[in-house]
């Protein structure tokens, strides 16, 4: 697998989408995609803050690196 600026800068769009959800979850602004159908729920919230911080993890691992002239 190559390094590309694509794939990290698309990670990275992810990680935004995946922080937004965790907020939305957090708060209950989108309950009616959950099973209980009310009040705020944590635990996908912490779900999505955790997928959010694990692509900004890979964007690091999938951006192309400089290396020092020796």
């Amino acid at each position: 697998m190559t390094n590309s600026w694509t794939a990290a800068g698309g990670l990275v769009v992810l990680a935004v989408i995946f922080a937004l959800l965790a907020v939305l979850y957090w708060v209950g602004a989108i309950q009616f995609l959950t099973s209980s159908g009310h009040g705020p729920h944590h635990t996908h919230g912490f779900l999505f803050g955790g997928l959010a911080v694990l692509s900004l993890v890979a964007a690091n691992f999938a951006r192309p690196k400089n290396l020092p002239d020796l």
